[in-house]
């Protein structure tokens, strides 16, 4: 059994008490995970309030994911995203190429069509200048 001497360190153990309950009742509704992320976030809070975002994105990842599973997956996902990356810059490079090229055969065609048209046009109005 234990024997206070002084009120301070009763209220001292009964606030200690206070905390191992809420982290029972942490540990068994949103887990560990979630309570050491709750800890870290009011801290950040208090300290340094530009983290608090960056841990909210963190939090919510662990929530949707039941724990740190998703930074690996990010990681795989990041160098998967690194080995794809030269062959999605040379796709895009030959599909500019090809569609220049396309551009260029649709711009000289659309040329001959004008200078038909001009030709034709200006015969036409010399024609129609002749009948006058």
């Amino acid at each position: 059994m234990i024997i206070f001497v002084s009120l301070k360190k009763f209220v001292q153990t009964f606030w200690w008490l206070i905390a191992a309950i809420a982290l029972y009742v942490f540990y068994q509704s949103i887990g560990l995970n979630m309570f050491f992320l709750l800890i870290i976030g009011l801290l950040a809070l208090k300290f340094v309030p530009a983290l608090v975002l960056p841990i909210l994105f963190i939090a919510l990842g662990v929530y949707f994911s039941g724990g740190f599973s998703f930074m690996a997956d990010l990681i795989i996902l990041f160098f998967w995203g690194l080995f794809h990356c030269p062959f999605v810059l040379l796709l895009r490079r030959v599909s500019v190429l090809r569609l220049s090229e396309r551009g260029r055969e649709i711009n000289s065609i659309k040329g001959v069509i004008l200078n038909d048209k001009a030709f034709f046009g200006a015969k036409i109005k010399r024609n129609l200048k002749s009948y006058q």
